[in-house]
């Protein structure tokens, strides 16, 4: 037989074991030698050790002090409650906008600043911007594009501006939405899938007037979808969500909150194929919706101390215990992942 060497080549334990570890794990191993603590510290790393990370968390801002903790997603016991950390701001007005690939994007709306923050490492990095007014009267998209940039688009009145992480700064891009002007319309938070980033859009003024506001994060332009045929109900709620890599868009409607019904339909180009009627029997409690990496959907529970994946058979028979029901962008929880990946460019 031959001989099986005992000890695992350098090369196998940089590319197959470490990338494995969970993010706190890495601080350990930085201690074992230079090279490690070198190689471990890089950024080349970091995206490396990102493609192996599902372990999801509930991350929770302490409304009357600046500080947060982090909750596993189920099964909850009280070992997956983490201590309450500091948050590295200042100020109280602290508020979550999106998170991606372990970065939290948030809001410091009393100093005009918005800051890239991963509350494992504690990095953060501050992005200043001289049109940042109320940012809930705008629109804010956090995605990364094919070059590994992580951005932000900022949708205000006065036209839409992207940042770049890698250059530190902002442009302004041509944008071909006049007719829904963010004085005209809400732009609703937003979904990330792919390479497009999508808005739902609802008039201020006319009753019923949705719309679907696309933008392709490569060659940066905004198009517009139609809605699919919508009931004209007293009570309507719509959602937007990703699954298996296709946006969904579930809508529900009804002359009271007590009889909604609900269709869900699948984005499939730029139309849409109706994949479930759903009735609602009596009233729920509105919960959040995120979606994970690998296209399952994540819930924050009603008491918000715990999230629970959730998959298409539960959304359609519990559906409006899952519905997203506000269109607000801030945010203190948000379902994240815990990363090494930095701030700083």
């Amino acid at each position: 037989m031959p001989r099986i060497h005992p000890h695992l080549p350098y090369e196998v334990i940089q590319s197959e074991v470490l990338p494995r570890l969970p993010a706190k794990s890495i601080g350990r191993f930085r201690c074992v030698c230079k090279a490690w603590n070198s190689f471990l510290s890089t950024p080349d790393f970091a995206r490396m050790h990102l493609r192996y990370q599902t372990n999801y968390k509930l991350l929770l801002l302490d409304l009357l002090s600046p500080t947060f903790r982090t909750l596993d997603h189920e099964p909850m016991n009280h070992d997956s409650i983490t201590t309450t950390r500091p948050i590295p701001f200042k100020k109280h007005d602290v508020s979550i906008i999106a998170s991606l690939d372990g970065l939290v994007c948030v809001c410091l709306e009393k100093t005009r600043e918005l800051a890239f923050w991963n509350p494992l490492t504690g990095a953060y990095k501050k992005i200043r911007t001289s049109f940042f007014n109320d940012i809930s009267c705008g629109a804010l998209a956090f995605y990364n594009d094919s070059s590994n940039d992580y951005k932000l688009l900022h949708v205000v009145s006065e036209g839409a501006f992207i940042y770049s992480r890698r250059l530190d700064s902002w442009r302004k891009i041509n944008t071909s939405f006049e007719s829904y002007d963010i004085s005209n319309f809400v732009w609703s938070m937003t979904t990330f899938v792919g390479d497009k980033v999508y808005f739902k859009l609802h008039s201020k003024s006319t009753r019923g007037l949705w719309c679907l506001m696309c933008f392709d994060v490569e060659c940066e332009k905004f198009k517009e979808i139609q809605f699919p045929p919508i009931p004209c109900g007293a009570h309507l709620r719509v959602n937007l969500a990703a699954l298996d890599g296709c946006i969904h868009l579930c809508v529900a409607c009804g002359e009271t909150f007590k009889d909604l019904e609900c269709d869900m339909w699948r984005m499939d180009g730029d139309g849409w194929v109706k994949v479930a009627e759903i009735a609602i029997p009596h009233w729920k409690p509105f919960r959040e919706i995120y979606t994970k990496k690998n296209g399952n959907w994540l819930a924050i529970c009603k008491d918000g101390n715990c999230v629970k994946n959730i998959g298409f058979e539960d959304f359609a028979t519990d559906f409006y215990a899952y519905f997203v029901g506000h269109s607000t962008h801030l945010y203190h929880q948000e379902v994240y992942i815990e990363t090494l990946v930095s701030p700083n460019p």
